[in-house]
């Protein structure tokens, strides 16, 4: 042993001596044949670290040494586990991205291939092995999504009257007095669906006794089929119904009716009775808080007790939004932390004041365990959204790493949550609460670790000027508090506006200002107050604890107020999906790197940033049309001009952020046009003549029956089958809002009917300038007119997947008219 130990410091020695420029290795007699066998023997990333230095060094050798040496600093703090989850989230977003279904065979072979291939050649090539384990990471990814697409709903194909029956699932009251059922179908009738799905949400809007949850219920309902993208890019409605296994939804056009004993439910009694039991103390305790806090407050502290967010109203969520405070209604970490902290310190706090228990027991575990059932109740009180059992696994997480006596909040157990998560939802990935929750999440880990070290770094220098006072110690501790409120917002702002501006389309400029505001009363007075309530509930002690939460959502609302009515919010627009991408890349090289190379993430940020641009991205669509087709809308420079008064507010005000277009340009109406002595022509020719002298402006007459002219093109919306002869005869563009056969207009004009918008979903359209070789048409005065060109671009077309194939499904037939 002696002798193997002395070989090992002489050759060590020796390399050191060749690394540094010394005369070539010399070593003793008695290791002569290990020399001859090891002669100065260095790796790739050694000698890029450590070069001779008698040679001189390229350009080249200088960058492959610096990313050499910044690789194996990575590699030692274990930085690959962290990009595991990156991986695994892109495989099951690009298995949802994908226009058919990816085999789930060819994804497990891939899956098994790549873990080999990771395996067996770890020993012979570091780099292969990790990106191979990368591979499977994807694959992982993916194959979890397509496990979790089997279990997705049955959509409804179209919208449908129908004479509903089933069981009483969830109910919801909203500001308004009405009722919002989650009904578990058991049949329809008159007519009887084909494709009925398993379960719908309809709203009661005439007054009744609302319906208990598990009775049976019944009544002539109106169902319409979950939407998909209100434009080109945006987020699918459907596919998120799809998941969450809601079908259709609608509502009953008069009071519901009690049903008569359905049979017996497929899941096991006592399943059936624990999940409606579940729901009912849900409901008992959303009655409860609304009883106590009316109004806004009750809404609010019933958003964060169940998860029931319909009392709040419109005006407050819009105030909310605009500063940066939504976040706040979503059941996320924070509240989860908020809420098993809360209890974990109190627990600590109590068994503290018993000394000979402190002694006898592990004190911190007791409260860790505590927190965790505290946390698993709050997870099934509230309904366990996906936002919760997000929340729930990352607490979890944390809590356990607690009895293990390992540290709680770290990087790589925020790796695993998010692992976790994707293996048990995928589908999180694509929507903005998983993004925006672990890109918050991870910043704020990765900043703070960079404050520790600096104040590692400054703790040897002399203590301050207010350091020895007691006075001076609270100003710190105050100004630390703030300073640390700041940093948090600050950061997680930062972080989660990439996100926030894509999928929403705007960013809280004085978000700062408003968490600042708001968030000591989340933090100090709400969510303790609530957990305080909800303890206390079973007892009746709950008025005051509850009382005490409103005034602490008095002053978040009061604050959201202030702040929006100092202006600030932001409008950016549609971002590409690319600039997402790089952007978000960029981030998560910044948050996990510790090296130079997380210069490389900045330099990605500014290409996500540049890539967004306007004067980058290039100018929005001229034209919109929603998939239904009665909604059309043009994008003109006094503002978005649409066909209806008073358009649905869900889809043009989603046009309005997405195209920066505030302004509604409401449309001209003509009632003389609409006589019974003017013909149908006539009227069209009246219209476009009016077109002529305000253009991109819609011109109707009567409902249903529009012209306009926008960048040289006219366009025609009508809801009448009559008109569209005449319509494609006088226009470039047709827009027709009821299913027909007809596909195209013989005279060269562009034909969209309701029925080609039902499988390709919602348009957008921009107008090119016409050549000179276009066909022509005459206008108002009979002069011929070349015909402008349409790129017309479409949300689904082409996709064929479980939540859009309801869209080629043909009631009569009972069979799905695929394309070729």
């Amino acid at each position: 042993m002696r002798q193997a130990k002395r070989i090992g410091e002489v050759v060590e020695t020796a390399g050191n001596q060749a690394s540094l420029g010394s005369h070539p290795m010399r070593v003793e007699a008695g290791t002569s044949d290990l020399a001859h066998r090891r002669p100065q023997r260095l790796t790739a990333t050694e000698a890029a670290v450590k070069p001779w230095s008698g040679q001189p060094r390229s350009v080249q050798a200088r960058l492959h040494g610096f990313l050499a040496a910044a690789v194996l600093s990575e590699a030692g703090r274990g930085v690959s586990f962290l990009f595991l989850p990156v991986a695994m989230g892109a495989g099951a977003g690009l298995f949802y991205m994908a226009a058919a279904d990816p085999g789930l065979t060819a994804l497990v072979c891939g899956f098994a291939a790549t873990l080999l291939l990771a395996i067996f050649i770890s020993e012979r090539h570091i780099g292969i092995a990790r990106a191979a384990g990368f591979a499977a990471a994807l694959f992982a990814g993916a194959i979890a999504a397509g496990v979790e697409q089997q279990s997705g709903a049955v959509l409804l194909d179209q919208d449908v009257t129908t004479r509903i029956t089933g069981i009483v699932e969830a109910r919801e009251f909203d500001a308004g007095g009405r009722v919002r059922y989650l009904i578990g179908l058991e049949s329809t009738a008159d007519p009887q669906l084909g494709r009925p799905p398993e379960r719908i949400r309809l709203v009661a809007r005439a007054p009744h006794h609302p319906l208990p949850v598990g009775s049976a219920i019944s009544g002539r309902a109106r169902l319409s089929a979950p939407s998909g993208p209100v434009m080109p890019g945006g987020y699918d409605y459907a596919f998120r119904a799809f998941i969450d296994g809601i079908g259709a939804h609608g509502f009953f056009y008069q009071a519901p009716e009690t049903a008569a004993p359905l049979a017996e439910p497929a899941s096991p009694l006592r399943l059936q009775a624990f999940r409606l039991g579940l729901r009912a103390v849900r409901e008992h305790i959303s009655a409860r808080i609304r009883s106590v806090l009316p109004g806004d407050p009750g809404g609010i502290a019933a958003a964060l007790a169940v998860n029931d967010r319909r009392g709040i109203s419109a005006a407050t969520v819009d105030a909310l939004r605009a500063t940066g405070l939504a976040h706040i209604l979503a059941i996320s970490g924070l509240h989860m932390a908020l809420a098993a902290g809360t209890l974990y310190i109190l627990i600590r706090k109590i068994l503290a004041t018993v000394p000979a228990l402190v002694e006898a027991w592990p004190v911190k575990k007791i409260a860790a365990i505590g927190a965790l059932l505290a946390a698993t109740a709050y997870l099934m009180i509230s309904g366990g959204s996906v936002s919760t059992r997000r929340a729930w696994v990352m607490l979890v997480i944390m809590l356990i790493a607690v009895l293990a006596d390992r540290p709680a909040l770290t990087m790589r157990n925020v790796a695993l949550a998010a692992m976790l998560i994707i293996l048990l939802t995928p589908s999180a990935v694509a929507g903005p609460g998983f993004q925006m929750s672990f890109a918050a999440t991870a910043a704020l880990i990765s900043a703070y670790a960079v404050l520790a070290t600096r104040k590692r770094e400054r703790r040897s220098g002399p203590p301050g000027l207010l350091a020895g006072s007691a006075p001076g110690r609270v100003i710190i501790l105050v100004a630390k508090a703030v300073l640390g409120l700041a940093i948090t917002s600050l950061v997680a702002g930062l972080a989660t506006g990439l996100f926030s501006a894509h999928h929403f389309h705007r960013v809280a400029g004085n978000g700062l200002l408003a968490n600042l505001l708001a968030m000591p009363l989340v933090t100090f007075v709400v969510m303790p107050a609530g957990l305080l309530a909800l303890l206390l509930m079973p007892f009746g002690l709950d008025a005051w604890p509850l009382r005490l939460m409103g005034k602490g959502l008095e002053g978040v609302i009061a604050a959201a107020r202030y702040v929006e009515g100092l202006g600030g919010d932001i409008v950016v627009g549609q971002i590409p999906l690319q600039a997402t991408v790089m952007a978000g890349s960029g981030l998560v090289v910044v948050m996990f790197l510790r090296s130079r190379l997380r210069l490389g993430g900045i330099v990605l940020i500014g290409l996500g940033a540049v890539l967004a641009l306007p004067a980058v991205r290039g100018v929005g669509p001229d034209i919109l049309i929603s998939e239904d087709g009665n909604l059309v809308a043009l994008a003109g420079p006094g503002g978005l001009a649409s066909n209806a008064a008073r358009p649905g507010e869900f889809v043009f005000r989603q046009w309005q952020a997405a195209l920066r277009q505030p302004q509604h340009v409401t449309p001209v109406s003509y009632k003389s046009a609409t006589s019974q002595t003017v013909g149908e022509a006539e009227i069209l020719d009246q219209l476009l003549a009016s077109a002529v002298t305000a253009q991109s402006r819609f011109h109707c007459a009567g409902r249903g029956i529009c012209a306009a002219i926008h960048r040289q093109a006219r366009i025609i919306a009508i809801n009448d089958a009559a008109l569209i002869g005449a319509a494609c005869d006088r226009a470039d563009l047709v827009v027709v809002a009821i299913p027909v056969y007809m596909r195209t207009c013989r005279s060269g004009a562009s034909l969209i009917t309701s029925r080609g918008l039902r499988r390709s979903g919602s348009l957008a359209i921009s107008i090119r300038q016409p050549p000179s070789h276009s066909t022509t048409t005459p206008d108002p005065s009979g002069k011929p007119r070349a015909r402008p060109d349409f790129r017309i671009v479409a949300a689904l077309q082409g996709v064929i997947r479980p939540w859009t194939i309801q869209r080629y499904y043909d009631w009569r037939s009972r069979s799905y008219d695929l394309p070729q």
